[in-house]
């Protein structure tokens, strides 16, 4: 659907829980004297004014961003994920949201390569002029699945894929699993994470089962619904799969996504986190 905007949706609950994991896995391999590969196969425009009129219609952001912002924790990946959302800001008081790739533009340096896509004409432009000025930053008008048709990495180099497409197109399901299992092979060294919306608990799990039958080993789901499951349209929670995650990861997380629901989720929410390894 080319007519999609991220800004309608920035800073909401499933943006926070994304991107508190985002950094956790950044965090993981990127080091002072190493490079990385980032992608970002659905980019939008990377960077959400609250003054703007897309972030003022649904104001998504009050479910998100806007209950967490003050929260007090001693959780270290929430911390830091606050931490990181006022750095980019440079201010307590935050006017912008950042998404995935100004998060990852600000946690990594020169000597890292990142790729950003976007197929939608109007995000491709703003995306271009939020990160034009940097070198180390290709940014490419396409649709970010067809990212390895024309490109191969140095597999030699760890990274970190992020996939979230809309979903506002059904068979974007479909080509999250064909993408995963036509270029696994090429993430040897790769983390990919593969953001999704919870929309209707029956498509959810036949989502998640398309991930097992693909074979591949020790795959990692996050989950956190923010309300119980309903018939009415809009989304109950979100999660994300990953792939080539550390064995700790689930229980380095799992209390963090925990906390994180405690502050997000409505007052009846009955759905409990999810943070294990397929079966």
């Amino acid at each position: 659907m080319l007519s999609y905007k991220h800004g309608f949706h920035a800073g909401n609950h499933s943006d926070v829980l994304k991107h508190i994991c985002l950094i956790y896995f950044i965090k993981s391999i990127k080091k002072s004297n190493n490079s990385i590969t980032y992608i970002d196969t659905h980019s939008s425009g990377g960077i959400y004014n609250f003054n703007h009129d897309y972030m003022k219609k649904n104001k998504e952001y009050q479910s998100g961003i806007s209950k967490i912002i003050d929260f007090k924790t001693e959780d270290p990946y929430i911390r830091f994920y606050l931490k990181t959302i006022r750095n980019i800001n440079e201010s307590k008081i935050i006017k912008f949201y950042p998404g995935s790739p100004k998060i990852a533009e600000y946690l990594t340096d020169n000597k890292d390569e990142l790729y950003f896509c976007e197929l939608h004409t109007n995000e491709y432009h703003e995306l271009k002029k939020n990160f034009n000025k940097y070198s180390n930053i290709k940014i490419a008008n396409k649709d970010g699945f067809s990212f390895f048709n024309d490109k191969k990495i140095k597999k030699e180099r760890n990274g970190i894929i992020l996939i979230d497409p809309s979903y506002e197109i059904k068979d974007d399901y479909d080509k999250v699993i064909t993408f995963v299992k036509y270029n696994y092979n090429q993430f040897e060294n790769i983390i990919v994470l593969i953001w999704y919306p919870i929309l209707n608990r029956d498509q959810t799990n036949d989502f998640i089962n398309e991930f097992k039958r693909t074979g591949i080993k020790d795959i990692l789901r996050i989950e956190m619904p923010i309300k119980n499951d309903s018939e009415e349209k809009g989304m109950t929670g979100s999660g994300l799969i990953v792939l080539n995650s550390h064995q700790k990861t689930a229980l380095s997380l799992r209390g963090s996504i925990k906390e994180l629901q405690s502050c997000l989720q409505l007052k009846d929410n009955k759905k409990r986190v999810i943070v294990n390894y397929l079966r």
